[in-house]
This record gives C-alpha cells, structure tokens and sequence, in this order.
C-alpha cells in the first residue's frame, strides 16, 4: 500500500512539472460535460487521431444537478431554435447508439399541457405553438376533456377553462439509468475522466488557455471546454471572464403511490394552470416540481446587481444535501390537490432542493469565448438533461469544424458574446421598461 501511494505521488509531481497533453479538456462532469466529452473523442476515434479528451469533475459524475433532473423530454418550445434543437436531441436519446455507441431505455409516455383559456375561450399562444410544431414535423395538437381524462385516469381534475394539449413525442429519462450509461460510454469511446479533481487555478498565455492546476496535478490541453454551471462565474473569474450565470433554486417532492390509482406508464403532466410539472417515478411514485421563473423581473432579482453575482450561493457547496421543510413540501401538497382528486391519500416518499442554473434570457451560451480562442462553453440551460446530446455533439462540431447538427438552428444566438458591457443597463431597463420581451414571453407560459 506504501509502494502504491508512493507511486501515485510520483506521478503526480511528474504531471505537475511536465503536464500531460491532451486534444480537449472538459471542465464540468454533469451531463453536459460527459456528453461533450464523449462525443468529441468519438469524433476523435472516427478520424483515427491518437488523441484523448480529460474530463475533469470536483466530484463524482453528475454529482449536482443532472443526478436529481427530473429527466422530462420534451420538443415544445416558445423559442423556434430550442424546439429544434429539442426535437434532434429527442431522435438522438431514441437512437443513442448512432451518437454515444451504446444504448439507452427511456420512458415513453407523452404528455398533457394543460393551461387556462382566456376570456373568449381560446389559447391563441399555444394554438400558435401548435401550428409552429407542425412546421418541424411535431405533434402539439388540443385534446378534449374526455381524452385527456382517457389518456391520464379518473384522478386527473380537470376543468372547462382549461385548454388540454397532448404531445406523444415527449418522453422521460430516468437520471440513475443516464448516470450509469454516461459511465459507459466513457469508458467504451476511451475518455479519460478524473474525478474528485478540483481546478485551482486555470493558466493562460495571450489569447489561450494552456493548462489547469488541480489537486490531482498540472492538466494541459490544445483546447477547453466550461461545462460547469452555476459555478463558472467563481472560477473563471480568476481570468477576468464575466459568465451571466447563477442559480435559481427549486424544490422536488415525490408521493409514494399506488399503481391502482396513478400507474406507471403515466403521461406527464404540464401543468401552468398551477405551474407544477408531475411525471411518473419508478417504484410507484409521483415526482413534482415547479418550473423556472420567467418574469424578467424575478429572473433579474437572481442576479442582484452584478451578472456575475451567484444568488444563493450557498446550495453550490452541497447542493444535493438540502432537504425540505414542512411549508415547503405542504406548498405542493397544495398544488397537487389542484391538479389530482387522490393525493390527500398519498405518502410523502422523498424531496430535497436543488437548482436550475439560468442565464438572464434564459438561454444556454454556448460556443466558443469571446476572450480566449481554445476556450467553449456548454452551459446556463437549465434543461440540461433534455438537450444534453445535441449540445454536446454542437461543441464537439465546432472544435472539430464540422457543421452537420449546428446547421439545423441558429446557433450563434447562444454565444456568450451577445453579453457585451453595455448588456447590464439594457438588461436593467427591460425589468421596468415597456419593452419587456421576457415577460410577454412568459405568458405564454412554455
């Protein structure tokens, strides 16, 4: 054991002093940064390069967020691009072999949105939606009433103000199964990944990134990929980069129930009536949790007076470990009520508090750095495990300087370059001023 250690300290200092090479290193091992990770060296292995891609995580892979995602797959979007990139990251989840070289079981079940009508009667925002799904060869079509009970059970309350919206495309992911199957094709496409390996310090020359120091020795690489969320505002500050990203936390409570009266192969439930999205959980549960913010105003109060000013930066050290408290999980208790005719019958199996990590359009950025030329960015999607295999393939295109999935959507739109220094102030304006795009788009509510 002496001997062993001894070893390791050697190669350690060995790698410090002379560093080792590599084609890329990924900075994150959430879902996005594997997904990055893989995808790249697949590229790699393709062109015959004896080159490796390092993914480097401070813990253990998917460790944060992506362990607890709530794994809802979904095409309908308010925003076209991230339709798209919803609807080609969902025929990769079908067909994972063609894009990680293995497998994956998903549960395909659709689901319901459900929304308020207007005064007339109507859902012209979301009949929109529909025609605009079309386009792209996606089903978003109004149910009735009756279909919907149909599709969901008895214990469903529904309502004649109600509009009912089924999307059989949509589909969930169970984040256990993502975990050990990212483990998979990391070893099978030959990614070397480090975990438990915190980056102290990132080195630069010029224009370029040349190295991290990390407990675990000195890293080197042509070229870097941040994958790391809502912590990339505190480590890449270090040289001098403002990443628009922080945290807007959010509670998750799953009902223990009975397969009689809620069964497993059940639709998920959109619900923006009383904002709250239900999916069906392995072993007899109901998973529920509240979506993102979308008043600009509330989006802006997360990011105080500074972009790069982590709100809530508390639940970044152990954000995993947070448990609920009783007004918290009696809060969804309440909206439950709302939504099934059951759920005062039903146990409180499990909840705990984890976050979305959000930009303040609430946009992903990704691509390459506006400062340093072998620098990229994978992150701020708040959705990361819907779209994690089309992001991860769309850094990998760029760094190779392919064009086959990028071509699809416009992917400059997510650059971190569209946050220049006079973005602040406009960002500022937007909350009180008229011209509050944000807000009219989130009455659309999607």
């Amino acid at each position: 054991m002496v001997e062993i250690n001894f070893l390791t300290y050697i190669y350690h200092i060995i790698c410090f002093i002379g560093g080792k090479m590599y084609h890329t290193l990924v900075i994150g091992g959430g879902c996005l940064g594997a997904a990055t990770a893989i995808s790249l060296q697949r590229k790699l292995n393709k062109v015959g390069k004896n080159e490796k891609v390092c993914l480097v995580e401070k813990a253990v892979l998917c460790a944060a967020e992506s362990s607890r995602h709530s794994g809802i797959v979904r095409s309908a979007n308010a925003d076209p691009d991230a339709s798209v990139m919803a609807s080609i990251s969902t025929n990769m989840w079908r067909d994972l072999s063609g894009v990680w070289g293995l497998k994956m079981e998903i549960d395909e079940f659709g689901a319901i949105w459900i929304a308020k009508k207007n005064s007339d009667g109507e859902n012209p925002a979301w009949h929109e939606l529909s025609n605009r799904m079309k386009k792209i060869d996606l089903t978003f079509e109004e149910i009735d009433t009756r279909s919907a009970i149909d599709k969901c059970g008895k214990t469903l309350l529904t309502d004649e103000d109600e509009s009912y919206f089924y999307e059989p495309g949509a589909f969930q992911l169970d984040p256990s199964i993502l975990r050990s199957t990212l483990y998979d094709a990391i070893d099978s496409n030959g990614v070397e990944l480090m975990e438990k390996t915190e980056v102290d310090t990132i080195l630069t020359k010029g224009n370029q990134v040349i190295g991290i120091t990390t407990n675990n020795g000195k890293l080197d690489a042509k070229n870097f990929v941040n994958a790391t969320g809502a912590w990339s505002s505190q480590l890449f500050s270090k040289i001098g980069l403002k990443i628009p990203v922080t945290i807007e936390p959010v509670s998750v409570v799953n009902w223990m129930e009975s397969p009689k009266q809620i069964r497993y192969e059940y639709p998920i439930i959109a619900d923006y009536t009383n904002l709250c999205y239900f999916r069906s959980w392995r072993g007899n549960k109901m998973h529920a949790h509240q979506p993102r913010k979308r008043s600009v105003y509330e989006i802006a109060k997360n990011f105080l007076n500074d972009l790069t000013q982590v709100n809530g930066g508390e639940y970044l050290n152990e954000p995993m470990n947070q448990s609920l408290a009783y007004n918290q999980i009696k809060n969804y208790e309440d909206i439950s009520k709302k939504r099934f005719s059951n759920i005062d019958k039903t146990v409180y199996a499990s909840g705990y508090r984890s976050f979305f990590d959000i930009t303040p359009d609430l946009r992903f950025i990704l691509g390459g750095d506006s400062k340093f030329s072998n620098l990229f960015h994978n992150l701020g999607s708040g959705q990361a495990m819907k779209y994690c295999p089309v992001l991860g393939e769309s850094i990998a295109e760029e760094i190779m300087n392919e064009n086959n999935v990028i071509s699809n959507f416009d992917y400059k739109k997510f650059s971190i370059k569209r946050f220049k220094d006079d973005y602040m102030k406009k960002f500022w304006n937007l909350v009180q001023g008229e011209e509050n795009t944000l807000h009219r788009q989130g009455k659309n509510q999607l």
